[in-house]
C-alpha cells in the first residue's frame, strides 16, 4: 500500500500520517507492507522523524514492513541522516527500490548499516 504524504511534517501534522497509517493497517486484507512517500515533503521536523518512528513501530507489531521513500528530497535526506533514523527505518531513494526490497534483503542492509556506523 502507498501512501503519498506532501507539505510540512512537524507537530502540526503527524496526527494525519498516525491516522493514515492506522487506517491502512486496520485495512481487509491488511497489508503486508505500507511505503510512505516522503518526496514531495518540504519541512521534515523532530515531531515528524519521532513518528515516523512510531508508526514504523506500530506496523512491525502487526507484522507489516513500513518502508519510507526519499525520492531525492535533499530535506527529507538530511533530517532522516542528522537524526540517525536512517539507519533504523527502512529508508530507499525510490519507489522502485522500496516495491522490490524484500524482507532478508532489508534486515541484512539495516544491520551492515548499524555495524557500520
Amino acid at each position: 500500500m502507498l501512501l503519498a504524504l506532501s507539505g510540512e511534517l512537524d507537530a502540526g501534522t503527524v496526527l494525519v500520517v498516525v491516522g493514515a497509517v492506522a487506517a491502512a493497517l486496520a485495512g481487509s486484507p491488511e497489508p503486508k507492507a505500507i511505503v510512505l512517500d516522503l518526496s514531495r515533503v518540504n519541512f521534515l521536523g523532530a515531531a515528524g522523524v519521532r513518528v515516523l518512528s512510531a508508526v514504523t513501530d506500530n506496523a512491525a507489531d502487526r507484522n507489516v514492513r513500513l518502508r519510507i521513500v526519499t525520492g531525492g528530497n535533499p530535506l527529507v535526506s538530511r533530517a532522516l541522516r542528522l537524526t540517525g533514523a536512517d539507519r533504523v527505518l527502512d529508508v530507499y531513494p525510490d519507489l522502485g527500490a522500496a516495491s522490490s526490497a524484500g524482507d532478508g534483503r532489508e534486515f541484512l542492509r539495516l544491520t551492515a548499516r548499524m555495524w557500520n556506523s
